[in-house]
């Protein structure tokens, strides 16, 4: 079984390492870096710079627990040298990890010419079948221009070593935020304008109003129902017309990032040439197995639309290779996703929203367990956080929300308990140890299930 895969970040690398371990012969074509977004411009580097951030707030908010910092100074080049190690590392890793499977690599721009032929220079190959993976790219306004500098996108305030006075994020997403985080933390006068009427617009309320806080608590400013009618540099600074409510808001800003998400990378002369369906928009249609309107041909990743997250990719990827390979075949699901918004405190999400709940006509009963009932979380000084837990009539969770400290990391307890279609009885005979914040996903099932002890 041959197999060529074009693109090589989370789902194309996943996909051919996972391809080769069933015994196909892969390759795998990559015009930029391996990794793609997420390790070299998205989830990762953001993280590296998070972590910095974190550590920030841990010198200078833990009075409580008898430290004493004052003057603390976070160096951004020191910073931005260990995300760029991380990233390199990374990297390397992987190419460590496609040359140990004996994945062929080809560095340059992959055109499909047939649906089982694929041009690279001069050169013409055959497979038995071929996965896009082609991945993201930063969403554009109509009419505004990114210049890298004063304009930029979220790949450019990436590398940025001077920390502007004031910043204008365009979008209150997850991106968005994550930015407000970094730059208002690290001393920027953070503006956030969104079109919608709230922040983390296409997840749940009770995240909106988290996310609402967090600006709040940290000072950042925030527009809703407005948008941005022009954004051009003038001199040094950067000039805004906002729209909001029929009157225009004329503002300056020393940077400003657009954020207002990513949109499918496709190929559409090579798409239209096969016939594979797809939309400029939402990007190339695919069945529950990923398969595209040309049967040996499949699509994975941010270059379906969707979720545009690194891990569902990495899923797509294994269902794919499963299917590609007849070795196991099962679908794709989507109602077990967790969702995380890396800001202090993180907001984390997993399953459908409320919303999706009620647009299935599932009805559920949700639960709450406050962070204040943790003792783990009181020794280390933790004030807020809550989870939350929408259970259907059957005992079995749809979905969960936890709103604070480690968040990211308890969140997949939920994915697990989802996907597994696990009844709380069950669950609630789940022992994780004391004392730790894990806990309180099982002291929250007890809440369900009637048979709280610390609430």
């Amino acid at each position: 079984m041959r197999i060529a895969i074009i693109g090589a970040g989370s789902a194309g690398y996943v996909c051919a390492i996972r391809c080769a371990s069933l015994g196909a012969t892969v390759t795998l074509f990559e015009e930029n870096k391996i990794g793609g977004t997420c390790l070299n411009v998205g989830c990762i580097p953001t993280k590296a710079l998070i972590a910095g951030i974190h550590a920030k707030h841990i010198a200078t908010d833990s009075g409580i627990l008898g430290l004493s910092a004052s003057d603390v100074k976070l160096d951004m080049e020191i910073l931005q040298a260990h995300k760029n190690k991380v990233v390199e590392t990374n990297v390397r890793g992987i190419g460590y990890l496609l040359k140990k499977r004996k994945v062929v690599v080809f560095d340059g721009h992959a055109e499909i010419i047939s649906h089982n032929t694929i041009s690279i220079e001069d050169d013409r190959l055959d497979y038995d079948k071929i996965i896009i993976a082609t991945g993201s790219k930063p969403a554009k306004i109509p009419g505004i221009g990114v210049d890298g500098k004063f304009i930029m996108n979220s790949d450019h305030a990436l590398s940025m070593t001077e920390i502007p006075p004031t910043m204008l994020i365009i979008g209150g997403g997850v991106i968005g935020l994550e930015f407000a985080h970094i730059f208002s933390s690290l001393g920027s006068k953070v503006t956030i304008v969104e079109m919608m009427d709230r922040l983390l617009p296409w997840d749940d309320d009770l995240c909106s109003r988290a996310a609402t806080k967090f600006a709040s608590n940290n000072r950042v400013d925030v527009i809703l129902n407005a948008k941005i009618t022009k954004l051009f540099r003038d001199g040094n600074d950067v000039e805004a017309h906002i729209s909001k409510g029929g009157e225009t808001i004329i503002t300056r800003f020393a940077k400003a990032l657009v954020a207002t998400g990513r949109t499918p990378n496709l190929d559409r002369k090579s798409l239209m040439r096969i016939g594979v369906e797809h939309d400029k928009k939402n990007g190339i249609k695919v069945d529950s197995y990923m398969q595209t309107s040309v049967p040996n041909v499949y699509a994975i990743g941010d270059c379906t639309g969707g979720y545009m997250l690194a891990h569902v990719a990495s899923a797509q990827a294994k269902v794919v290779a499963g299917h590609a390979t007849g070795v196991n075949s099962h679908p794709m699901r989507y109602d077990n996703i967790p969702r995380i918004t890396f800001i202090d405190p993180e907001i984390s999400a997993c399953g459908l929203t409320s919303a999706q709940l009620e647009e299935r006509g599932i009805d559920v009963s949700w639960y709450k367990f406050m962070y204040m009932a943790s003792g783990r979380a009181k020794a280390q000084g933790i004030k807020e956080g809550q989870l939350s837990i929408a259970v259907d009539i059957d005992g079995k969770i749809r979905s969960a929300i936890i709103i604070g400290e480690g968040s990211g990391e308890m969140i997949s307890f939920f994915s697990q308990a989802i996907t597994m279609e696990t009844p709380i009885e069950q669950l609630e005979q789940v022992i994780i140890a004391h004392p730790t914040l894990a806990e309180m996903a099982v002291e929250i099932i007890e809440v369900a299930t009637g048979h709280p002890i610390h609430t």
